[in-house]
């Protein structure tokens, strides 16, 4: 299947087939495909809920329990997996620190003195979202976007389908996996699984603007 097949097949599901479920080697792919995401001076600045048991949805789609988000219960509990994309609410020295160091133990730098080195850099970029541009909160919002994006492409690309939702309550999911007080909050929530038979969506041709609306080729 190539690249263009892959983007026409991809929709984002409104029903799913409770009885089907996604091979453990294929979650596993897209787990290692969540773990290797770029991000702005690979700076990693999320954690990922991933569940395929009963329970772990339902606490998943107990944020949605409401009037306002009830239409994306059903989506949680009949897939066969949903993973909770959740951005660092602040990135301190000890953080950046740690990444550097993984990247010095995988090989990456050569020598602690450039451990050092980068953290000062990198931290001076940090502070730069933080002290000027006051706008880290979203810095850290847009890596995390990049993961979703990842995430929605491979999964089709296994021929998974995926839904990404914004439609829940945050503090009621992030008080339901304390994330609060791990440094997180959730951002988006995003179903995975294979579509019923029923789901008209499947079938639907897209629709995008043209291509003269959405480019400029110079």
């Amino acid at each position: 299947m190539n690249l263009k097949q892959i983007i026409h097949q991809r929709y984002a599901t409104k029903k799913y087939n409770p009885n089907k479920k996604i091979p453990a080697d294929l979650i596993e792919q897209l787990i290692e495909l969540l773990q290797y995401t770029p991000t702005s001076i690979n700076s990693q600045p999320y954690h990922f809920i991933v569940t395929g048991n009963p329970d772990g949805k339902k606490r998943v789609a107990s944020s949605m329990a409401s009037d306002f988000f009830i239409f994306n219960h059903n989506k949680v509990i009949d897939s066969s997996h949903s993973i909770v994309i959740c951005s660092k609410t602040s990135i301190d020295r000890n953080y950046l620190t740690k990444t550097i160091q993984k990247a010095y133990n995988d090989g990456r730098i050569n020598s602690l003195e450039k451990v050092e080195q980068q953290v000062n850099q990198y931290m001076s970029f940090v502070d730069l979202h933080n002290k000027v541009e006051h706008n880290a909160k979203s810095w850290m919002g847009k890596q995390c976007y990049i993961a979703l994006g990842y995430l929605l492409l491979g999964a089709a690309a296994l021929g998974i389908d995926a839904t990404p939702i914004e439609g829940f309550d945050s503090k009621a999911l992030d008080k339901e996996f304390n994330l609060t007080e791990q440094g997180y909050t959730s951002l988006v929530v995003v179903t995975l699984g294979y579509h019923a038979d029923d789901d008209i969506f499947a079938s639907l041709p897209k629709s995008r603007l043209d291509k003269d609306d959405l480019f400029t080729f110079c």
